[in-house]
């Protein structure tokens, strides 16, 4: 069993993805993650009947987005694949984003607000269920970073998003990479506005 858990925004995403199997929770948070993730998490795995013992794969968000949020996940991430012995994962918060489009041909830009008018942001092209980068993730004013861009579809967390099934799609088609518990650094693109 796996578990998921991104919060590089205003939503909290847990997930168990058990072979084609999947669980989620979702909710839109007020700059809390901090202060609720363990809650949400214990609660998620009670009433799926999971205990930790079940879990043998820990992945997390690591950005880009939220500073707090995404030290939140990577610490509690780590924390439990480190005291428990399992398995330790990350996946890029922008490709969570693009993960529920992979099976659809099309044009994306994956956008994560920053605040005063800038966005973290990737733009894919996905042809045959694979994505062709256009441009990796960056940070950028939004006017400027997609003028570009205006005909491609702009993607971003909501709630309907996750009906799609994005941590699936991470596992199914290897959006991630093994981490040491002890050397992982979220990813941090922000500069100064």
């Amino acid at each position: 069993m796996k578990l998921l858990i991104d919060s590089s925004t205003n939503y909290l995403y847990l997930s168990l993805v058990n072979n084609n199997e999947i669980k989620y929770f979702v909710r839109s948070g007020k700059n809390d993650h901090s202060e609720t993730l363990v809650d949400f998490l214990n609660k998620f795995l009670n009433e799926n009947n999971i205990t930790i013992d079940d879990i043998t794969e820990v992945y997390v968000g690591r950005g880009p987005g939220s500073y707090t949020g995404l030290r939140i996940a990577g610490t509690v991430g780590k924390v439990l694949a480190h005291i428990k012995n399992k398995k330790f994962f990350s996946f890029s918060s922008l490709d969570l984003i693009l993960a529920s489009k992979l099976e659809t041909n099309g044009f994306f830009i994956a956008r994560i607000d920053a605040k005063k008018k800038h966005s973290y942001f990737k733009i894919v092209e996905v042809k045959n269920n694979q994505m062709n980068v256009i441009c990796d993730e960056t940070f950028g004013e939004d006017e400027e970073s997609f003028s570009d861009y205006s005909n491609f579809e702009i993607l971003e967390m909501n709630e309907e998003f996750f009906s799609a099934n994005p941590a699936l799609n991470i596992i199914k088609y290897n959006l991630f990479k093994e981490e040491s518990t002890l050397d992982f650094t979220p990813n941090y693109i922000r500069s100064g506005i």
